[in-house]
């Protein structure tokens, strides 16, 4: 059997094509471990004191970013940026606090430590260690 033009052509691109394989890998998000409503305990270093809320943890349009919603029970909402299981909260003023600190993620807990400056009482800085278990 003799092919010619237009019959090689399309006997070549249905060969060619068929070998193909495509092997997608799934895109895991690390953030996605950490999402979700919390109950924290907070206490004081500054103040000698213990403080009960909940904060929200929502993921960020940034690649390594999430919202922490309640943070300091302020109704102020901060970002941090998510590395494994390492969280930190860059320096950042939201609603007149001055905020900044860090945590480790351990399972379903995180563990944070950061300071909080109320900057219109112009208060002492709050040192904080905070446990948050998710809910």
């Amino acid at each position: 059997m003799k092919l010619q033009g237009a019959g090689l052509f399309v006997l070549l691109t249905i060969i060619s094509t068929s070998c193909i394989t495509e092997h997608i890998e799934p895109r895991s998000d690390y953030r996605d471990r950490i999402l979700g409503y919390y109950e924290v305990e907070e206490y004081s270093q500054t103040y000698d004191d213990m403080t009960y809320y909940d904060i929200d943890i929502t993921r960020s349009s940034d690649r390594d970013e999430v919202w922490i919603d309640n943070f300091y029970a302020a109704d102020i909402s901060v970002y941090a940026i998510v590395t494994y299981d390492r969280i930190r909260i860059p320096y950042q003023v939201v609603d007149g606090y001055e905020v900044e600190g860090s945590g480790v993620v351990r399972g379903s807990r995180i563990d944070f430590t950061y300071s909080v400056k109320d900057r219109y009482s112009h208060s002492a800085t709050d040192f904080c260690e905070t446990t948050a278990w998710l809910d």
